[in-house]
């Protein structure tokens, strides 16, 4: 019984991930749903080969922590901050395939092809044959609650994300 619950909720994890994405709700769902999973496996699983341990029990939290191990750092990627550090991170390897043909890194964000995001604003102040120096903020990233976006820099000189 304990395999069968973690198939169909890994499953299920998987197909509400794939269909909406991860918005708070289908997180706050699927976290309701593995502790539910492990409840009824405490109550009424299998208790083991003679007399042991509640092996569904085991089984079933098991696949709830496989399953948390996998959809939080995916959930916490989708943050509207993170969304902006990782189109900076897209638009240094675009610097640097740039760089391998031309030589020199550029300043004209039309000749990388970044990845549209409407909610994303990216600026390169910098291209040389040194460096570049870029900025990308995110319109719902606002971490000291000013009312203004939070800008973050990558700067290739000094290593990167800033």
């Amino acid at each position: 019984m304990g395999c069968l619950f973690v198939l169909v909720l890994a499953g299920l994890s998987a197909a509400m991930i794939a269909l909406f994405g991860y918005p708070l709700w289908v997180m706050v769902v699927l976290g309701l749903l593995w502790p539910v999973a492990v409840l009824f496996s405490a109550l009424y699983g299998h208790r083991g080969f003679g007399g042991g341990g509640n092996t569904d029990l085991n089984i079933v939290i098991a696949g709830a922590f496989i399953a948390a191990a996998i959809l939080i750092p995916h959930y916490n990627a989708q943050g509207p901050c993170n969304q902006a550090k990782t189109a900076l991170r897209k638009l240094a390897d675009a610097e640097n395939k740039y760089f391998s043909g031309h030589k020199a890194f550029t300043a004209e964000l039309s000749l990388l092809n970044p990845a549209p995001n409407p909610d994303v604003s990216i600026k390169i102040m910098k291209g040389d044959e040194q460096s570049f120096t870029a900025a990308a903020s995110h319109r719902l990233c606002d971490k000291d609650k000013n009312g203004t976006p939070d800008v973050f820099m990558w700067d290739s000189a000094k290593d990167g994300l800033q």
